[in-house]
């Protein structure tokens, strides 16, 4: 009569030597397939911790980690072609992406500082251009949308409202350089209706308007401003039948 024996308890070799490789706590070069480089903390085989990390492209990121992410405070810089590195953006991450409060250095000289949303500029921040303008105000994924205000390299700023990276709704325009202010609405980068005042400091700027824009001291001018605008209708439609009547 044949007998019941129990197998063995048996591991495969691959298996024993997985959970050896498995990285904890702290190594001092860990390279990848690709040549990447690793330093610092690790925790159940992910990088977990402090550490840098170059690529094989040369970029290279030196901060916080948690469960194989860029998370936490971090810089990232490129290598160059001397061999020294270039700091692109120093901040906050979160899970691999910059969010938070961060500092970025674009390649065409463009600086941001400012808040950040899964790599997009998001929130309230400022942006230095290369050109010498300014902008200082809020954002929306990547694109100016809210308040702001835009400076001007000659000192003309735009104070209002933004949308999809243009002057849109209600806004203010100072020409500084002849004094005068330019109240309004913008659609797509462009003035649609404002009133132009004198500012305060008309006299001191560097080429003044030779004479103030006088007050309104007309009466009713709302109704006679709509009159106008009727007279000039009618006027307008009448050449339009002329001109028809002359090709007829």
């Amino acid at each position: 009569m044949p007998f019941y024996r129990k197998p063995r308890n048996f591991t495969p070799l691959c298996m024993i030597s997985e959970k050896k490789s498995i990285k904890n706590n702290v190594h001092h070069s860990i390279f990848t397939s690709r040549f990447d480089k690793f330093v610092g903390d690790w925790r159940n085989d992910l990088k977990h911790g402090k550490g840098f990390f170059l690529t094989i492209g040369g970029k290279l990121y030196e901060g916080d980690w948690y469960n194989g992410f860029r998370h936490g405070n971090g810089t990232l810089s490129n290598r160059l072609s001397n061999g020294t590195f270039c700091l692109e953006y120093r901040g906050d991450w979160v899970k691999g992406k910059p969010e938070g409060v961060g500092w970025r250095y674009y390649k065409n000289g463009d600086i941001y500082f400012g808040f950040w949303k899964k790599g997009y500029r998001h929130g309230y921040g400022k942006m230095w251009y290369s050109d010498g303008t300014l902008y200082v105000g809020y954002w929306h994924m990547g694109v100016k949308e809210g308040l702001g205000m835009f400076v001007q390299v000659n000192g003309n700023r735009y104070e209002g409202n933004w949308k999809n990276d243009k002057k849109n709704g209600l806004g203010r325009f100072y020409h500084m350089s002849t004094g005068q202010l330019q109240e309004g609405c913008w659609l797509d980068n462009l003035c649609v209706k404002s009133k132009m005042l004198d500012i305060n400091v008309r006299q001191f700027c560097i080429r003044p308007t030779e004479y103030p824009i006088p007050p309104e001291t007309l009466q009713n001018s709302r109704e006679i401003l709509e009159e106008s605008k009727l007279w000039l209708s009618q006027i307008l439609g009448d050449i339009d039948k002329k001109l028809k009547n002359c090709i007829d």
